[in-house]
């Protein structure tokens, strides 16, 4: 059985990412969720701690299906972030509603509690960044940055890769790699042969 709390994230997932943040009203959630506004008010303070537990969820979600790559990361950390870059965008094209939250959260002023949880969300990430950047594999750029641009980068690609009417497979396959392939570069590294 679903829970009340669930039913809101769910109702706020749809809308915030249909309508944007600020054109979704608490009322609307509570109205599409099926539960009076009292009890969204019981489980989230405030429209703006909704969007944090929503967006901090669906990052767990996310970052879950990363986390099983980055054993790989010492033995050759191109192939550990692209394994990580694949399952993100696969991950990407099976929850499109997500995406196009993450995109409209992407571009709301971030609040403390997002840039932690992209941080500690981050973390093997950074870690494969910052040991290519030790053995000169990758430009020394802020981290800060490079995690930016590399988060940055995938949301434009995740969500053009969505809105492709019916890419057959292997230009779809295609499209991925190359958008791969440029984060790759851009972050300073050099493109390796498939294996």
């Amino acid at each position: 059985m679903i829970t009340k709390r669930q039913k809101i994230l769910d109702a706020a997932l749809l809308l915030f990412s249909q309508q944007g943040l600020e054109g979704t009203s608490t009322g609307q959630i509570a109205k599409t969720a099926g539960v009076a506004k009292a009890t969204l008010f019981h489980h989230f303070e405030n429209k703006s701690l909704l969007i944090d537990e929503l967006f901090r969820e669906l990052k767990v979600e996310l970052f879950s299906t990363l986390a099983q790559h980055t054993e790989i990361a010492e033995q050759n950390r191109y192939q550990a972030f692209k394994f990580m870059w694949m399952t993100g965008i696969e991950w990407a094209l099976e929850n499109p509603i997500a995406m196009k939250f993450f995109t409209n959260v992407h571009f709301d002023p971030t609040t403390q509690t997002r840039e932690v949880i992209v941080s500690q969300m981050f973390a093997s990430l950074d870690d494969i960044i910052l040991k290519g950047q030790q053995a000169e594999e990758l430009m020394v750029l802020d981290i800060n940055l490079v995690r930016h641009f590399i988060h940055s980068h995938f949301l434009i690609c995740a969500n053009w890769l969505v809105d492709q009417q019916e890419p057959q497979p292997e230009q779809s396959e295609k499209y991925i790699n190359d958008s791969f392939d440029m984060c790759w570069r851009a972050i300073g590294g050099q493109v390796q042969p498939s294996c």
